[in-house]
């Protein structure tokens, strides 16, 4: 057998260390290498890299860059020296040795990585891994990735072939072996391979796979980087277009993401070596750092530059995707943002060739693009994303990128020439990043990457500082506290009407609408395209406005990611679902009801008392005539100043009368996100024109008068911009426009700042005597621009929250915050930074070391601090509540109050309406049980003997796991309350774990006279129930370990029992939804 270990810089010798080392003759260094094949060539833009052989070194260009040895193998997680300096590259996985014999073996790319995983974590020591093991491990992706912790650590994989049916969907969703597979091959008979449009791989497209790690550790005591397991997500241009394989994403702790001097934009200029590859970083944003597998490899001790086929860190961020000597007259901070366009969500639309694409003006009026951000596309484009991508209807608009162009596209069709070609028309204000036109384009940039499709919501939700706008510009409190009660009352009375011939149906369709079941379910089932589909499985309030500030999506990858189970599947050993709203449902479609079902009524309590929790802490108030949608400019000019036109594809807006209409006509008001000044929100008139009647599921704004409309409205744009459309007369009718010098930049705002103003040309005449090394760190300096000031943002919503407070909305000093606030948003792409001296004044001006007002919800997404002694700010005196700027009382504290007073006093009538049912078993559900138990005692002595032996066995195995199920739900101090505070992945393993348990026994050898799985399934099922409730009894007569254990199986006894019952498969369950007539 042969041992392999991790090389030190002690000497070996032949009794020392297998021939395997010897021969490899590896130099005394920590951060050794590992080979990696390509298919043969010398392209610089060569994106396949497999795992063959590499160049010899001869032909490489060595950059000289000596690594230090060192004795210790983890040294460099716990060094500072090491840790500051961009020099020393940072070893996450490597043995030289093995990585020579995994070279030998052919291993595939993710058993590489799933070996790097668990050496990461330090799960796994070099010198455990023998050549029987590797031997073991040959074969495809799909076949192997997932044994590798099997083979290696001993670890036990899922037995059961049908659990592995019952979790078939659940796993298909996230497991990435068998698209890696596809993926490795797709790229290596084509380097364009994985882009779509492959007619070898038809309806597939590739960058797929999500190779991620998670830093730990701080900057004093040493990072640290573990990586995490593959798994399935969403796709972008550049994972497409060279390999998921080429990229890594490191997601950063908020705590340590947010604390000033945390020497990341250093750490994170490092080379991070896996198995010799060369990974650098080449994008921050959103506590995510981005790594690229660059052409280097770390070679007997150096860093070699063009060791593999394809690109180096510079080559594809300053020539592939925005080549900086023909964009030089970009500021560097602006070129660097614009690599996110690389890495937004998207989905391969059509491809549109060059002379397909035609430049058309922007519309500008005295100074203003009217247009900003939006084109225009033919019929036959929209139709093509209508079949090929499996969209429901023809799209108005999508939002998009294309080569170096970025924005919405509107169908226009006038004029088409009719021979079925793909067109589209590009505005000046849409192109962002040039390209040479001398040779062919890259297919990549050629074709049409698709983020999002236009689509109309409707009843939205709106946040306090629109609340706050609206309150400003006339509308007053008691208009939004009669739509706080009347929200939370339509709410709660649709979950608590339980009589009636209908009422079952109507709880469940009400249970399905409060969760957003079905929308959730379909989130789950296609998470890497639920944000194009316009799928989203929302878990706060905060996340409502996640979509706003997450052009790209890249706040979107994060889903799917664990690595257990997936948040909020079912467990299909039991058939119990994760959230409470669906197993409300699922036990109400099984014949169960609250007024019954001790169970059901606690689950049902639960989702009405979050609601009314949810609605009275977070103020956010549901506005039935509402809508928001993207905004696109009327591409007729037929709209006249302050015009908009909102049609929806289907009657869904809400009138005054109670009424649906397809239509809204009259004046509304327009808002968008964010919303921080008197003049972003504004009163505009709705009107229908039959030149528009197509243009669907958008909002179309004028493209005249003065100024663009949506500049109004905090300086958007149409580039994917959404607006809210409100026509509720209560608040239309109060509302008075502010004045426009409110929507202007104040005067003297720059003293405040400093800027970055280098350009790419001045940089190029910086860097181009640097080697480079030196020069790919000085270009990371804009790259990971996202790592630093990264609380600034946050910190100035705070003060500007507490100005509104302490000064008035339309103070100009609240005002000018609200100007910072939007320029520290936007700095790391304009390059503007707020100076400390300015910061520092502003906080004592602003009581900045406050916790803000006291109406303030609490934000959970922000990291917990130490205990202080800040205190919130003052509440407005009566004499204060009346000024140039303070009109009365604060509109939130009002909320607030009225919010408190309501959920007290519907929390304490849901005591009374879920009051404990007495205690009492349920027939149906013992009846097996109790039949079975009769059936034991008929016949000869020697049968009745075998029967109670059977039936003793299972009494057995369900009071045991009973205790088990007691004890994993109870914390050491006998509470199950810390159950519930667990992160829901960790609730599902535990309570999979033990329902797998119960599934397993006992087995059917073990018993004599039960012949079948499904007879055995359902009297488990009914002791369980029945042994729960003679347990509780004392109590509140239940638990929910029967529930846990075989929820499908007792829901099956009851529908059998109440007949008649229809049997469907969980494919066809899923998607079902009660029509409208239904209702």
């Amino acid at each position: 057998m042969v041992l392999l270990s991790q090389t030190d810089s002690e000497d070996y010798g032949e009794n020392d260390i297998s021939h395997i080392i010897l021969e490899y003759e590896e130099a005394n260094v920590l951060y050794p290498t590992q080979p990696v094949s390509s298919k043969a060539s010398d392209s610089a833009s060569n994106s396949f890299v497999s795992l063959g052989k590499r160049k010899s070194s001869n032909e490489s260009e060595d950059m000289a860059v000596p690594i230090k040895s060192t004795k210790s193998a983890k040294s460099y997680h716990t060094t500072t020296d090491s840790t500051i300096d961009p020099y020393i590259p940072y070893t996450i996985a490597h043995s030289s040795a093995l990585e020579r014999l995994m070279e030998k073996k052919h291993l595939p790319y993710g058993v590489k990585w799933e070996i790097a995983r668990l050496i990461s974590l330090d799960r796994l020591n070099y010198g455990a891994i023998t050549e029987e093991h590797l031997e073991l491990l040959k074969g495809t992706n799909h076949e192997t990735a997932s044994k590798v912790a099997n083979v290696l650590l001993k670890v036990e994989l899922e037995a059961s072939a049908a659990l592995s049916v019952a979790f078939a969907s659940e796993k298909a969703v996230k497991t990435p072996w068998q698209e890696l597979d596809t993926e490795e091959r797709a790229l290596s008979e084509d380097i364009y391979g994985g882009l779509g449009h492959n007619p070898n791989y038809p309806d597939w497209y590739g960058g797929k796979v999500e190779f991620r790690a998670k830093l730990a550790g701080n900057k004093d005591d040493g990072y640290k980087i573990t990586l995490e397991r593959c798994t399935l997500g969403a796709s972008s241009r550049f994972t497409r277009r060279f390999g998921s394989w080429s990229f890594i994403r490191v997601k950063i702790p908020l705590q340590t993401f947010h604390k000033s001097d945390n020497g990341l934009n250093v750490f994170f200029k490092k080379a991070f070596v896996i198995w010799g590859n060369v990974f650098r970083a080449c994008y921050a944003k959103d506590q995510s750092v981005f790594l690229f597998r660059t052409n280097e490899l770390c070679q007997a001790g150096r860093l070699t530059s063009n060791a593999v086929p394809g690109m180096s860190l510079e080559q594809l961020v300053s020539d592939w995707h925005n080549p900086l000597a023909i964009n030089g007259n970009q500021l560097m901070t602006k070129w660097s943002a614009r690599t996110a366009l690389g890495f937004s969500n998207s989905i391969p639309g059509p491809m549109v060739y060059p002379d397909d694409v035609t430049n058309v003006d922007d519309i500008v009026c005295f100074g203003s693009e009217m247009t900003d951000g939006c084109g225009l596309s033919n019929k036959a484009v929209h139709l093509w994303i209508r079949f090929n991508l499996g969209v429901d209807s023809l799209p108005t608009a999508f939002q998009f990128r294309r080569a170096g162009c970025k924005g919405m596209s509107l169908l226009h069709d006038d004029g088409d020439a009719g021979d079925g070609k793909l067109r589209m028309q590009v505005r000046p204000s849409q192109t962002k990043i040039k390209y040479s036109g001398d040779g062919p384009m890259d297919p990549a940039h050629c074709i049409v990457d698709v983020l999002r499709l236009s689509h109309m919501r409707t009843s939205v939700r709106i946040a306090p500082e629109i609340i706050v706008n609206l309150h400003d510009n006339g509308v007053r409190s008691a208009v939004f506290v009669e739509i706080l009660k009347n929200s939370i009352g339509e709410i709660v009375e649709g979950l608590t009407t339980w009589e009636g011939p209908d009422a079952m149906y109507n709880l469940w369709r009400n249970v399905e609408r409060a969760g957003g079941v079905c929308a959730g379910r379909r989130a789950r089932q296609i998470a890497g395209e639920a944000r194009f589909r316009g799928f989203e499985a929302r878990e706060t309030e905060e996340d409502d406005d996640m979509e706003e500030d997450d052009e790209d999506g890249l706040l979107r990858l994060d889903s799917a990611t664990s690595e257990g189970s997936t948040a909020w599947w079912a467990d299909e050993t039991s058939g119990c679902p994760s959230s409470l709203e669906e197993t409300v449902m699922v036990l109400l479609d099984s014949g169960f009801t609250p007024k019954e079902c001790p169970i059901l009524r606690e689950k049902l309590r639960k989702v009405v008392e979050t609601r009314i929790k949810s609605r009275t802490e977070q103020l956010r108030l549901d506005i039935e005539q509402s809508a928001s949608a993207f905004v696109v400019p009327d591409p007729y000019g037929v709209l006249n100043e302050d015009e908009i036109q909102i049609k929806s594809s289907h009657r869904c807006f809400k009138t005054e009368e109670g009424l649906e209409t397809d239509i809204i006509v009259g004046d509304v008001l327009m808002t968008r996100n964010p919303c921080k000044v008197p003049s972003d929100v504004r009163k505009v008139r709705a009107v229908e024109h039959p030149l528009l009647r197509n243009l669907v599921d958008v909002i179309v704004c004028t493209v005249k008068g003065h100024r663009r409309l949506l500049d109004f409205l905090g300086g958007g744009d149409y580039d994917g911009d959404k607006a809210y459309i409100i026509w509720a007369y209560a608040i239309v009718e109060l509302f008075r426009n502010a004045d426009e010098k409110y929507s202007l930049e104040p005067p003297g705002l720059d003293f405040g700042f400093e800027r970055d103003t280098e350009t790419g040309t001045q940089f190029l005449e910086r860097a181009k005597s640097l080697e480079p090394i030196p020069r790919i760190l000085a270009m990371q300096d804009y790259l990971l621009g996202g790592l630093r000031d990264t609380s600034m943002v946050g910190k100035y919503s705070k003060l500007h929250d507490n100005a509104i407070y302490m000064l008035g909305y339309g103070h100009p000093r609240t005002v000018k915050l609200a100007a910072k606030f939007c320029r520290v948003l936007d700095g790391p792409k304009t390059g503007w930074k707020i100076r400390r001296e300015t910061w520092e004044a502003d906080k004592r001006e602003y009581y900045g070391n406050s916790r803000g007002p006291e109406w303030k919800p609490k934000d959970s997404k922000k990291p917990k601090v130490s205990k202080d002694n800040s205190t919130y700010l003052p509440k407005r005196s009566k004499k204060g509540c009346n000024s140039d700027h303070i009109h009365g009382p604060f509109v939130m504290d009002t909320l607030r109050t009225a919010a408190k007073s309501e959920a007290a006093t519907l929390l304490a009538r849901m005591d009374v309406v879920f009051s404990p049912l007495e205690i009492n078993c349920d027939p149906q559900l013992t009846a097996p049980w109790t039949e079975a138990v009769q059936w034991a005692e008929q016949g000869p002595p020697d049968l009745v003997k075998l029967k109670r032996q059977d039936l003793d066995t299972i009494v057995a195995h369900v009071q045991s796991m009973y205790v088990d199920h007691r004890s994993a739900l109870r914390s050491q101090t006998g509470s199950t309350c810390f159950f519930t505070t667990l992160p829901i992945e960790e609730r599902q393993d535990i309570i999979r774990g033990l329902s797998k348990e119960f599934f397993d026994k006992p087995v059917l050898r073990d018993l004599s006279l039960i012949m079948d799985q499904s007879t055995l399934a359902r009297l488990r099922a009914s002791y369980a129930y029945q042994y729960d409730a003679e347990q509780n009894m004392k109590s509140r007569g239940w638990s929910r370990f029967p529930w846990n254990m075989a929820m499908r199986e007792l829901c099956s006894i009851k529908a059998v029992a109440l007949g008649p019952y229809k049997t469907v498969t969980n494919g066809f369950y899923e998607r079902f939804r009660l029509a409208r007539e239904f209702k």
